[in-house]
Formats: structure tokens, sequence, C-alpha cells
């Protein structure tokens, strides 16, 4: 057979649906499905009759006997698709509007797939078509052998996943609309980013990881210049460290409250702000026994909550604070290992040795970074066991596990050193230690290590030209390396946060060392997510999550950190000395400035709306024409 014939896409090929206004002369592949090389015809052919049922367009790739099948979808069902997750679109006069189907002509671009929904919006939803098809009744799978039947109910993808059937599902690229915004991206070297080319091709949450990113290096700023002043100035002052502190405080409640106003401006603009989150289908991993949802009437698995608390707190609990064990003995070595190198030093001072007194950082810093690598599958794996029922349930308990870990691992030695060692030369140095060698360890292993890998072993494939066959690009678009999502450019965020708010006032370059990583950062998670992963599939979501009310706990601990590590400042020390000022004062007037900086972190988040007042009107007014047109149908009842 001639390879480069039967590679090109025939249009014939696709299935055509049963909605005659659906009919298009062009078909764009959207999705692949990686099949087992030993798959059957018949396998196969039953597999595309199957996914016909989800209302999606199907091409079984080069043949009936190939191991990928393609998908696209209707006009039609990405209409009632988007209807059905609640996505907001642009009506007539300009509003940004939850879309209906019954109201389309009132949308603008309504009748154009390529205007009307984005390019990661039109891929998830066949994902999430692929994940909720279900059997109707008990059946057997064509070609494959009998005992491995598929239950009434069960999900078809969940089960052939699971025994081997199909290996993967991934999103296509767009060559050429990637191609149009990812140069300036990665290359220019600036603070401005195509936001809206963002969302419009990975989706929400990637756009808003980056929108984050990049409002977060421009806060970093202010505190980069200060510190970096304090730092350089010739004398030290007491009143410096103070106002630095005082500053940190100030700066990370606006800050977020700033970002939270930043993102419902984004999410207005990009349809989501408004999502419907209630009657979430269940996840495609839940299981238990079918029942009737009581909400719904439809038939679904059912988990009783008390076994999943069970499971969350007698074993999920005691294992995370096991791991946490593990933590505390890093610590402990850590502080040995210190003392054995001050020890040795003291033996034998020279340039030599000067070195080995920062060897214990550099050794627990790698320590903490492969403990938070091994506890994240840990956490995954307890997460997916616990069986929670929504996807948002999923994410939000698996985050945190991650969240009070990374706290706890990361945290631990710097507080012990702050409040109980009371050794600032050691926290500093352990802050430069980890400010340092924890940006290079990231840096290499999040880009330069894939980056060299791809240039020095590419995959099979990656240089092809234009008239090179369509199914020889998919294939290579299945080799990349999988996205693994965002928690680990979330988590190095959230470490920068803590860094920055607790310890600056003792370590004054840590905002520019940060700011310094950020500014790089940017272009090499640009460069990952354009050149070197697969494109993941995007979930629509309103804002960052969880990951809000993670900055903002750490804002609230930066409080007391703040005010009792400016106690145990040398000037603080000299001060007192020379005005007779007892600890107990001393500890009385950090106690009140603690609550002080409470107070105006509360009035400062409750003085900085939300939302901007043209976002609050605008989500008014839609709420406010959903309710008038209710009343009408109602009457019309």
């Amino acid at each position: 057979m001639d390879r480069s014939r039967s590679a090109r896409l025939a249009k014939s090929s696709w299935n055509r649906g049963t909605c005659q206004c659906c009919l298009s002369n062009r078909i764009q592949p959207l999705v692949v499905i990686q099949l087992d090389k030993k798959i059957l015809p018949e396998t196969k052919k039953w597999l595309i009759s199957k996914i016909q049922e989800a209302e999606l367009l199907v091409h079984p790739g080069e043949d009936d006997e190939g191991d990928m099948i393609l998908l696209s979808i209707s006009h039609c069902t990405l209409l009632h698709s988007a209807e059905t997750l609640g996505l907001s679109k642009i009506y007539h006069n300009g509003e940004v509007m939850p879309f209906s189907i019954t109201d389309r002509e009132n949308f603008s671009n309504a009748a154009n797939d390529e205007e009307f929904v984005t390019l990661a919006e039109k891929q998830y939803i066949i994902k999430q078509r692929l994940d909720h098809l279900k059997t109707v009744e008990e059946e057997s799978i064509p070609g494959w052998p009998m005992n491995k039947k598929i239950l009434k109910g069960e999900l078809i993808f969940r089960k052939l996943v699971k025994q081997g059937l199909v290996k993967k599902v991934y999103p296509l690229h767009d060559v050429v609309k990637l191609k149009a915004f990812a140069t300036q991206w990665y290359t220019e070297i600036s603070l401005s980013i195509p936001t809206d080319d963002i969302h419009s091709y990975f989706g929400t949450p990637i756009a808003f990881y980056f929108s984050f990113l990049v409002f977060y290096t421009w806060s970093m700023v202010p505190p980069a210049v200060m510190g970096g002043l304090l730092y350089l100035m010739p004398w030290d002052s007491l009143i410096g460290y103070i106002t630095l502190a005082i500053f940190n405080v100030i700066w990370s409640t606006v800050v977020l409250e700033l970002w939270k106003r930043r993102s419902a401006e984004l999410a207005y603009n990009w349809g989501t702000l408004l999502l419907k989150s209630n009657f979430e289908e269940p996840r495609p991993s839940y299981w238990g026994p079918l029942g009737k949802n009581p909400v719904t009437r439809r038939q679904e698995p059912y988990y009783p909550s008390w076994k999943r608390k069970v499971r969350m707190w007698l074993v999920s609990g005691p294992l995370v604070c096991a791991l946490l064990g593990l933590s505390v003995m890093g610590m402990v070595a850590f502080f040995w290992f210190e003392r054995l190198m001050k020890y040795y030093y003291k033996q034998t001072p020279c340039l030599l040795t000067l070195p080995l007194i920062y060897l214990p950082s550099i050794v627990h810093t790698l320590y903490t970074d492969l403990m938070n690598r091994f506890y994240k599958g840990i956490a995954e794996i307890l997460t997916e066991w616990e069986n929670h029922r929504v996807e948002s349930s999923f994410q939000n308990f698996y985050t945190l596990k991650i969240i009070v870990f990374t706290f706890f691992n990361s945290f631990a030695v710097l507080f012990h050193i702050a409040f109980f060692k009371q050794d600032l030369q050691l926290l500093q140095k352990r802050l430069a230690s980890l400010l340092i060698v924890s940006q290079v360890i990231n840096q290499c292993t999040e880009t330069l290590i894939p980056y060299m890998k791809e240039r020095l072993f590419p995959l099979p494939g990656k240089n092809q030209s234009k008239d090179d066959p369509d199914i020889d690009k998919m294939h290579y678009q299945g080799q990349m390396t999988t996205c693994a999502g965002l928690f680990g450019e979330y988590i190095e965020l959230f470490l920068q946060f803590g860094y920055l708010s607790f310890f600056s006032c003792v370590y004054p370059l840590t905002g520019a060392l940060l700011l310094l990583n950020n500014l790089t950062e940017i272009r090499t998670d640009a460069l990952k997510f354009c050149r070197i992963f697969q494109k993941p599939f995007a979930v629509p979501e309103a804002n960052i999550g969880i990951w809000q009310t993670a900055f903002e706990m750490l804002g609230l601990v930066s409080v007391i950190s703040n005010c009792f590590l400016i106690l145990m400042l040398p000037q603080m020390t000299t001060y007192c000395q020379n005005n007779e000022i007892d600890n107990k004062t001393v500890l009385f007037l950090a106690f009140v400035l603690e609550q002080a900086l409470i107070f105006l972190k509360i009035i400062i988040a409750f003085g900085i709306p939300d939302e901007p007042e043209w976002v609050r009107i605008k989500v008014a007014q839609i709420e406010f024409q959903s309710f008038q047109a209710l009343k009408l149908q109602k009457q019309g009842l």
C-alpha cells in the first residue's frame, strides 16, 4: 500500500452525522484516539460506532486496520454543549451573555465554529463526551476476549483504557494558529503576553496561570526595589527592616485582592465567570454500584460519603502524617550535618573547606525537592482512591494535600531556624541556597533537560515538511511529552510567595532574586507548552481555584512571621539594650503590631472589591435578564 497516499485524510471517510445543517466541506481533526497496535478491524469498527453515539464526527485514520481514530465535532453538537457547560458568548449588543441555543440567532458569529467556540473548548467538549459515553446494555467487544464485557451503564472509555485497548487520547495542535502567537510569546523579552490567544488555543487554566504569573511578576518590582536598596545601603537601619516587614504584609494583601479583580475581568471576557457549577457530571473514574441520582433522575454510580470520609480520615490522613515524619527526619539530619560541617571548618579553615558550610543547605534543598516530587504522586493515588464524585472535589482535595505537605516540607526548617535556633545568619544562608539552588533545579528539570533531549534525541517524524502526510504529523504529536498539569508551576509560585512574604525582612534580596527568576520563567514555561509538551485538554474555569485561598493563607501567616522576626534582628536587640526596654515590653509591642497588621489586612481586603464595578453591573444585568426570561417562560406555560 502507498503510505503517503493512504495517509491523506479522505473527506468521504468522515461520518456525516444526522443533522443536515452541520454538513461541511472541510472537517478539521481535533482529537486523536491512539489504539493498541494489535487491534482487529471489527473491534475498531465497533468502537467507531460507539463514538458516533456521542454525536461526534469520526474518521478511521489511515484505514480500518490502523491504530488511530480521528475525532471532530459538528456545529449543532458544539452549540448544545456550549449551553450545557454554561459558557458565555458575545451577544448582538456586544455584551457577554450565557449562551442559549434557542436564542442563537442573537449571538455574534454563532453560525461560525471558528469564531464562536475556541479550539480549546472544542477539544474539551469532545473529551467530555468520550469520558461520559456509556453502554445501554451489557455487551461484548467484537474481537476481544469474551470474559471482558462492558456492563450496563459502564463508562466505555474508562473500561477500554483499563484493558489496554485505548492507549491514549490527545488533542491536536493547530500549527498555523500556534505559530501566529507562539514565537512572540516565548522569544520577546517583555512582560506582555498574548493572553487572549493563549485562552483561545490552550484554554482558561493555562491562560489564568500565565496571566497570574505575569501579574505576580509585575507586582514583585516594588519589594525587589525596596529590598535591593536596603541590602545595598552601607548602614543597618532598624527602621528600614521594620518598614520592609510592614510593607510585605500590606503588599501581599493588596496584590491578592487586585488579582481577584483582574481574574474577574478575564473570566468575564472569556465567558467563564458564570459557569454552571451545579449538578456536575461524575468523574470518569468515579466508581460504585449504579443508582438513580435524586436530582437529575439519571443512572450513575453511587458511593456513600461516609465511606469516603473513612478513607480520608483513617488512611489518607495518617499516611500524609507519616510522610510529614520523613520530612522531619530530613530536617533533623540537616541540623546534624550543619553542626558537623561547622565543626570541620573550624578545625581546618581555608578556601577549600569554605564551600562545606553551604553543603548541608544544598543537600537538604535537593532532599526537599525530591520529597515534594515523590509526595505529589502519592497524593494523586490517595485522592483517586478516595473516590470523589466530581472533578472539582478531586482537584480541591488533591491540591490541599500538596499544599499542606509542601508548606511543611519547605518552611519547617526555616521556621525552626528563625524561631527556635534564632540564628539569622543561618536563615539568610539557607534562604540564599533555596532561592538559587531550587530555581536552578526547576529550570533544568522543567525546561532545559526536556529541551536538550528534544534537540539531541528528536522524536521520529519531528522534522516534517508541509507535504508530509497529516497522519504522520499526528503520530509525532502523540509521542511528545505528556503535560503533567499546572501543579508544579503553582507550587513554585506558592513557595516564592512564602519566601518573599515571610522572610524578606531578614534577607532583602529575596524579591530581586525571585523577580529575576520569573522573568525567565514566563518564557521557559511558554516554550514548554508550545514546543515540548503534548497539547493538554483544558477544563473551562472561572479563576485559579483553591490556589487563591492558599496564597491568602500565606499572607495571613506572614503577619506573625514578620512581627517576630523583627524581634530577633541584631539592630532590635541593640536598640532595646540602649533604651533599657525589657523582653516583656518588646513581646507586648510585637503582639500589638501583629494585631494591628491583621486588622489592616482585613480593612484592605474589604476595602478592595473582588470585582470591578463594571463587571459587577454586567453580572447583575445578566442575572436580571435571566430572571425576566424565566418569568416570561412561566407565563407562557
